[in-house]
């Protein structure tokens, strides 16, 4: 329980106060103490956004897949809840603590190789998103085809930021299950 308080009031004291559009967060972020989720938002093709989420209340880990079609013909939403493992949504908790991940900047859709690289470029593929949600604030930094342009071009909160990705997906992992 203090980990989460921990978590929490450091989010608090560095994220904004911005309002959530999406009507799923936000019900996830009024009914639970901190809400973590790894998005990929596909904006080239099938213009969908999927998330991998968990979320904590009274130090108890629930964990949701949700998927969101931007399409305009036919918008749809699809939220499901998934196993989780609570030792690895514990570890990743701590481990959001002690790198302060909450400070990761994202590369705002520019700028995705800092050193210069003109030899790095992809296109049409995916934006992912990490979510960092309490009742207060938000932290929601995004990085363009990470793992590409971490393999080109590394970059220490890039790398940061895929190694909490990681840490998402351990904890819906099929492995020693719980609920």
């Amino acid at each position: 329980m203090a980990q989460k308080t921990s978590i929490v009031t450091m989010v608090d004291e560095t994220g904004n106060n911005q309002p959530l559009e999406d009507s799923v967060l936000n019900n996830l972020r009024n009914n639970n103490d901190i809400v973590i989720a790894y998005a990929v938002e596909n904006f080239a093709w099938a213009r969908k956004i999927n998330y991998t989420i968990i979320a904590q209340k009274n130090g108890e880990w629930k964990g949701y897949n949700y998927e969101k079609s931007l399409m305009k013909q036919n918008p749809s939403q699809n939220i499901n809840s998934i196993s989780i493992n609570k030792t690895a949504c514990d570890s990743l908790a701590n481990y959001i603590m002690q790198t302060k991940a909450w400070m990761i900047k994202g590369d705002n859709g520019k700028n995705f190789c800092a050193n210069g690289n003109k030899n790095c470029n992809i296109y049409d593929v995916p934006t992912e998103r990490l979510w960092v949600i309490t009742k207060q604030t938000v932290i929601n930094p995004s990085y363009y085809a990470p793992e590409f342009y971490e393999r080109c071009c590394p970059d220490k909160d890039r790398a940061l930021f895929l190694s909490v990705k990681k840490k998402i997906e351990n904890c819906v992992s099929n492995k020693n299950v719980t609920q």
